[in-house]
């Protein structure tokens, strides 16, 4: 009977250590899949970081588009109202060229009054004149 316990007890042992080494294999297997999950993790985290960086990338690119637009408009702007300027002092020059002109003309009208006042007064000087050698002889 000591030989029964004895091999009953080898046998409990036997399964033990089985069991042991189940467990074991068990608790191995159950850290290759937590280190599976965490590497599933880490990747899905690289991927949205790498996600998350393309996102920015394209949000800097957008608002460095914004910018530029931005600049484009003011410079429309700065351009149009240069423009707006420059018509206004065209516009300027060629009213006052135009007075200008008129007053030119207004001169040679007034000249060519006085020329003929001129005239008109030398002719009656030159019949007073012959008026009054006519009337000396």
């Amino acid at each position: 009977s000591c030989d029964s316990y004895m091999s009953l007890f080898k046998r409990l042992e036997e399964r033990i250590k089985n069991l042991e080494m189940m467990e074991s294999g068990f608790k191995i297997n159950c850290l290759k899949s937590k280190i599976d999950e965490i590497s599933m993790e880490r990747e899905k985290s690289y991927d949205a970081d790498g996600s998350r960086v393309q996102k920015l990338e394209e949000r800097i690119k957008n608002l460095e588009l914004m910018e530029s637009g931005f600049k484009i408009d003011c410079l429309k702007s700065k351009l149009e109202e240069i423009s707006l300027e420059k018509k206004k002092a065209y516009d300027a020059d060629e009213s006052l060229v135009q007075k200008h002109e008129e007053l030119v003309k207004s001169l040679e009208l007034i000249e060519s009054g006085l020329k003929s006042k001129l005239e008109e007064v030398s002719l009656e000087r030159k019949r007073a004149d012959d008026d009054d050698g006519s009337r000396v002889q």
